[in-house]
């Protein structure tokens, strides 16, 4: 079945999901689930038969803008239901390479885990200069595990 984005307003996106996934039972439409995804503010997916079920469901409901009439592509999805890491998997000492902000792409040697916070403290490897940053479990991928 195909998906479709519906806008919302921003913040509102699971009240928005469930007044919609009510609306969708109490007329009996074609609609078979509504998602919200953890990283898409702004947006929730819906599968549907058509774009025009959807349009049905979401008329006169609150923090409800609109329906792109695209189609969304499964794999857009599936990008955003990634596993989630756990700081766990990380050692002193294990090579893993930024996955965001001024740094990404570029390689770091884990120094220091929090558990609490989730975040590692990592010394850059590809810098002239030796520098260590401290950056969340989910911004970083496990290249090399340490043999210590």
């Amino acid at each position: 079945m195909p998906f479709y984005a519906v806008r919302v307003i921003s913040g509102k996106e699971e009240i928005a999901a469930e007044l919609l996934a009510a609306e969708a039972n109490k007329q009996m439409l074609e609609i078979y689930s509504v998602i919200v995804l953890p990283g898409l503010k702004g947006y929730i997916i819906v599968e549907a038969k058509n774009p025009l079920e959807v349009q049905r469901a979401i008329f006169g409901l609150r923090y409800v803008r609109s329906v792109i009439q695209e189609e969304v592509n499964p794999e857009e999805i599936f990008k955003h239901l990634e596993e989630v890491k756990k700081v766990e998997e990380f050692n002193r000492g294990d090579i893993v390479e930024i996955l965001m902000g001024a740094f990404k792409g570029t390689r770091a040697k884990v120094i220091k885990v929090d558990t609490k916070k989730e975040e590692l403290t990592v010394e850059l490897l590809d810098t002239p200069v030796p520098l260590n940053i401290t950056i969340p479990v989910t911004g970083v991928k496990l290249i090399k595990k340490s043999t210590e």
